[in-house]
């Protein structure tokens, strides 16, 4: 089979991958996912998804800078 990883994943109803970072992308697209990985893992490790990223960022930024303020 050819063709991008992502679409595919965003095509199937449910995702099963060994060792992949694909499986990141299946639980961001709400798939039902099976990996190797301990999921209950994965799901703590991935990004927040609601828009906020760049606040976040932002925000730690910040913090670092004042932080190395003299």
């Amino acid at each position: 089979t050819t063709g991008s990883a992502e679409e595919m994943i965003a095509n199937c109803d449910v995702l099963l991958t060994r060792y992949s970072s694909t499986a990141f992308v299946g639980l961001a697209l709400g798939k039902e996912t099976y990996s190797d990985f301990d999921m209950d893992q994965m799901r703590h490790l991935m990004p927040v998804q609601n828009g906020s990223a760049a606040r976040g960022i932002a925000e730690v930024c910040r913090g670092l800078l004042e932080a190395a303020r003299p």
